[in-house]
């Protein structure tokens, strides 16, 4: 990709050598690149598209995508980096009068269309262990903040444990805070984002109760295993109030039923590398149910016997 290559040494090579010289990029340099003796800058995404040349061979388009994608996000953070932190609200204004800021801002918009272009067409092929850019992370935490805000003043949130409230807000909590950069991958960040729509529907379902959130977040298989410590701890409390080993083991078997009919979104994981929260919970279940029907099997046995 010619005019990627392009782009790259304006912003590795040429734009920094002009910056050790002065501090303020000069005028004419700018109108160079903009409008002048520089190669024209158009869209981007037509010539990725014209560099796969119609393959359709699995490993090639990933290849080509992964490429872009490691080239053109530290060329958008560098460009972020030499922008004020203020300017990140206003990407989308070309209205400064300073026209090293409009430079800045009109090279990362064609880059960041790019990234636009393939998160809409090739994200399967995407590296999504890869951190995202840091003007999504600038989206992505206004968000999540609103989000935050939003969740934690909700009667109905409140009314959770205390201690629920802060295993499940805790994933949002991470993405907007100063490790986030490392911790926002493209995979992180997706996964984020509808834990935050699943709390988000909770808060705002009328008739949702601590059991619907419960479905909610195995639906999006939420496997934190401080989540998994504390349902099971829930059940086991709950099992502990019922004295008669038949109602307890009817009890078992129905909330087994329960999550196993319960759906699970296909793909989707709080800890793509860990047991599922589905089957964690019915192997913990499965063992209760076999204790249980001894305890019941041995009461039978000793009323057989008197």
């Amino acid at each position: 990709m010619q005019m990627l290559h392009h782009l790259a040494f304006l912003i590795s090579e040429e734009i920094p050598k002009q910056l050790r010289k002065s501090p303020v990029l000069h005028p004419r340099f700018i109108s160079q690149v903009m409008f002048g003796r520089f190669p024209k800058l158009e869209s981007l995404e037509k010539e990725f598209l014209s560099s796969l040349k119609s393959s359709t061979k699995e490993e090639t388009v990933r290849i080509a995508v992964k490429s872009c994608q490691y080239s053109i996000v530290p060329l958008m953070d560098k460009l972020m980096q030499w922008l004020p932190e203020y300017e990140a609200d206003r990407m989308d204004i070309d209205d400064s009068p300073d026209e090293q800021k409009r430079l800045f801002k009109f090279l990362h918009k064609l880059l960041y269309d790019l990234h636009l272009y393939l998160e809409r067409n090739f994200y399967r092929y995407m590296d999504d262990d890869y951190k995202i850019p840091a003007y999504s992370r600038h989206l992505f935490h206004r968000f999540i903040m609103e989000t935050v805000v939003t969740i934690k003043s909700s009667p109905r949130f409140r009314s959770l444990d205390g201690r629920l409230q802060r295993i499940v807000s805790a994933p949002l909590e991470l993405s907007v805070s100063t490790s986030a950069e490392e911790y926002l991958t493209y995979c992180n960040r997706d996964y984020v984002e509808k834990l935050a729509k699943q709390l988000l529907a909770f808060v705002r379902k009328g008739n949702d109760n601590v059991w619907r959130l419960y479905n909610r977040l195995q639906y999006i298989d939420f496997n934190s295993v401080e989540y998994v410590r504390y349902l099971i701890a829930e059940f086991r409390e709950e099992c502990s109030t019922i004295a008669n080993n038949k109602e307890k083991y009817i009890w078992l078997i129905e909330r087994r039923k329960k999550i196993a009919h319960q759906l699970v979104e296909e793909g989707t994981s709080f800890h793509t590398g860990q047991k599922s929260l589905k089957v964690v919970l019915d192997e913990w279940l499965k063992w209760e149910i076999y204790h249980t029907k001894r305890m019941l099997d041995l009461e039978m046995t000793s009323k057989q016997d008197c």
